[in-house]
C-alpha cells in the first residue's frame, strides 16, 4: 500500500463516517431513535427515556462518529513519537472493531429475524473495511527504526 493510497482510504473513511454522523444529526434534531437504514425501532423502546432523552443520546451518537472522523485526521500526520503512534494504532482498531460488530449485529439481525437494517449493517461492512485499512496504512507508513527513534 503506497502513502498515497493510504491516505486516500483515510478520506475515504472520513467521508464515509460522515455519513454516520450527518444520520445521527438528522435523527437527533427530530428526537427519534435509529440510523438510517437501521431497523424499525418500536414505539416502545421510547418509554425508556425522559424528555429530551433521545436527542442526547444521539447527540452523543453524533460525538461518537467525530471523534472517529478526529483520530483519522490525525492518522495523516506524520507522528513519530512511538507511544503516540501505538496509541493512535490501538484507538484506529477499536474503532475497526466497533464497526465491524455493528456490521455483524446488523447484518445478522436483519438476516436472522424481520427487524430490517440490512442497509446499515452493508454500510458498517464498508465502514469496518475503511477504517481497517486506514489503520493498516496508519501502521505501514510513517513508522521510524528504533534505533533512531527518542521514546
Amino acid at each position: 500500500m503506497t502513502l498515497r493510497t493510504g491516505r486516500w482510504i483515510a478520506w475515504a473513511a472520513i467521508g464515509w463516517t460522515s455519513l454516520y454522523v450527518v444520520s445521527k444529526v438528522h435523527f437527533a434534531l427530530e428526537g427519534r431513535l435509529g440510523v438510517t437504514g437501521g431497523p424499525r425501532v418500536a414505539p416502545e423502546e421510547y418509554l425508556g427515556y425522559g424528555p429530551g432523552q433521545v436527542a442526547l443520546a444521539q447527540w452523543g451518537n453524533a460525538a461518537s462518529g467525530l471523534i472517529i472522523i478526529s483520530l483519522l485526521v490525525v492518522s495523516l500526520a506524520p507522528i513519530r513519537r512511538r507511544p503516540w503512534r501505538r496509541t493512535l494504532l490501538v484507538l484506529l482498531w477499536v474503532c475497526t472493531a466497533m464497526a465491524a460488530a455493528g456490521a455483524a449485529g446488523m447484518t445478522g439481525g436483519a438476516l436472522l429475524s424481520d427487524r430490517g437494517g440490512a442497509l446499515f449493517g452493508a454500510y458498517c461492512v464498508v465502514w469496518a473495511a475503511l477504517l481497517g485499512l486506514a489503520a493498516l496504512a496508519f501502521h505501514r507508513h510513517g513508522r521510524v527504526p528504533s534505533a533512531q527513534e527518542p521514546e
